[in-house]
């Protein structure tokens, strides 16, 4: 009877650490909005990429040194350090399109979880239960397809239109009047101010972000400073980005 309930620690430990990665990931998924616009030149993701990239790569020179050494056939071992790489790459990828915010909680509870059971799959023997780490693959593979369908890739760059302040206040006008991606035509009002110009896109560009510049030469400008000014996305989602301009949030309409 001892030795059985010993055997039998190992494979609950298995189905605990699976129970714990499904609702690390309903956590992740359901808190994290992976259609907000990160703010452009923000960085503030970069922290917690680091975390969970360090944690991964953590478990790996423990992970390839036993099943070399120990037990080189223990696919219940490699199954499990594939589903936890596959899950860190599936929490990056939400992590890039929808910045930090308290849901990263959860991200660090899936990857615990998933590296614990790495552990307790590659220091034993392969008389562990196939099933969880199977089923764990599974599921790291479905987050993975989610996190990069469900994620908006690249930058916003859908900037022609009409960007307006709260109460009307200030509105900014983008026509498109050269090639498509070129820039054009702008207008800005601030007040009884009506300030005209042209823009275009930062190239080349440095990043994967995009910035447009209000080139004023000439024209009256409602905004002090120097004739070109930078305007970039700074928050919002697809469907109503909002825009920084000298201080102001312009959204578009």
């Amino acid at each position: 009877m001892g030795e059985e309930a010993t055997s039998r620690r190992p494979a609950v430990v298995l189905w605990s650490a699976l129970a714990a990665e499904v609702v690390g990931l309903a956590g992740t998924f359901a808190l994290a909005d992976t259609t907000v616009l990160v703010p452009e030149y923000g960085g503030g993701y970069g922290d917690e990429c680091t975390v969970l990239l360090g944690m991964a790569l953590a478990i790996l020179p423990v992970v390839v040194a036993v099943l070399a050494l120990r037990t080189p056939r223990n696919t219940t071992a490699i199954c499990r350090a594939a589903a936890s790489w596959t899950l860190a790459l599936a929490l990056l990828i939400v992590l890039v399109t929808a910045g930090s915010g308290p849901w990263v909680f959860w991200c660090a509870v899936t990857m615990v979880a998933a590296c614990a059971a790495t552990v307790i799959c590659a220091g034993n023997p392969p008389k562990l239960p196939k099933l969880p780490s199977g089923v764990a693959a599974a599921i790291a593979l479905v987050a993975l397809v989610a996190a990069a369908c469900g994620s908006c890739s690249g930058p916003y760059m859908d900037y022609p239109g009409v960007w307006s302040a709260p109460k009307g206040a200030t509105s900014l006008t983008l026509t498109e009047e050269t090639a498509p991606g070129q820039g054009g035509h702008y207008t800005l009002r601030m007040g009884t101010c009506t300030e005209e110009g042209s823009w275009a896109f930062d190239y080349p560009q440095m990043s994967t972000s995009v910035q447009v510049w209000l080139h004023r030469e000439g024209a009256i400008a409602c905004i002090p400073g120097h004739p070109e000014t930078q305007v970039h996305i700074v928050g919002g989602d697809r469907a109503a980005p909002v825009m920084g301009l000298a201080g102001l949030l312009l959204t578009k309409q």
